[in-house]
């Protein structure tokens, strides 16, 4: 018998013997109790790249007992927060998901990592973005609009801006799932934040910046598989507001479009559409 052969002989031996140890200390552990109770811990369902968006089939459940669970785990009940996030690192399939996994859970220097090349970065303040009350998340998807008053008349209109604007960050929270954040201002339910990060080309942060130091911005946001762009508008001013048959026309576009049924009260004069 060779040297390689022993060898490899030995590390089997050595390998085996880990084994059997670590599978006798975790029935010992349940024969005596003290591996305390089971918690439901999420884990990979297959490789999850670094910096993808986590989605709820990339994810299953592992049990461990509590004495033994692992560092910064993600317990089952949080799968929705999950959901969505940003990867900061590659999660091997099987390994359980902690919080340094995610985006959220880490500092806003890692930001230039989840940017598209070739695109750009931009932050609004919220002062003149509308931020949702708090419900605007990273990862929606938003039109951005703004009012100006005319160069050399005392017209005022608002125009959009851009459409089908992807949201990078709330305050500093990138990926962050629902109700992430915390309570002071970072992108938390109380709907207070410094900033919301746009990401955007270079020519259209041109256009942003401009305008933001002209005017007033705002934010639609639109549902997620919304993805078509309108190329019909063509700016509002006073006119519009005051004309009957300028609303006229908008209310019956939105109604031939929406697809939305109202249904009133017997008691009301109405009727069903």
């Amino acid at each position: 018998m060779n040297r390689k052969t022993v060898l490899g002989f030995s590390v089997g031996l050595a390998l085996l013997a880990v084994f059997m140890m670590r599978l006798y200390r975790d029935n010992l552990a349940q024969e005596l109790g003290v591996d305390g109770d089971r918690v439901s811990v999420l884990a990979a369902a297959e490789d999850i790249p670094a910096f993808s968006q986590i989605e709820r089939s990339q994810l299953t459940v592992k049990e461990y007992p509590r004495n033994y669970l692992p560092p910064r785990y993600v317990t089952k009940s949080l799968a929705d927060d999950v959901v969505g996030q940003t990867t900061m690192y590659t999660i091997k399939k099987g390994h359980s998901i902690s919080t340094t996994d995610l985006a959220s859970t880490q500092s806003e220097a890692q930001l230039a990592r989840v940017i598209t090349p070739g695109m750009r970065a931009l932050a609004l303040p919220v002062n003149k973005v509308n931020s949702f009350g708090g419900l605007l998340r990273p990862k929606d998807h938003v039109d951005i609009i703004g009012t100006f008053q005319k160069p050399g008349e005392g017209d005022v209109e608002t125009v959009t801006l851009l459409q089908n604007v992807t949201v990078l960050a709330v305050g500093a929270k990138l990926g962050a799932g629902r109700g992430a954040g915390d309570s002071k201002g970072r992108g938390g339910r109380s709907g207070r934040m410094s900033t919301v990060t746009v990401l955007v080309t270079p020519e259209e942060a041109e256009l942003l910046v401009f305008a933001q130091d002209r005017g007033e911005l705002s934010m639609t946001m639109r549902n997620e598989e919304d993805v078509n762009t309108e190329m019909e508008l063509n700016g509002k001013n006073f006119a519009d507001i005051f004309r009957p048959e300028v609303r006229r026309t908008i209310q019956r576009r939105r109604d031939e479009s929406s697809g939305i049924t109202i249904i009133k009260s017997k008691g009301s004069r109405g009727r069903r559409r």
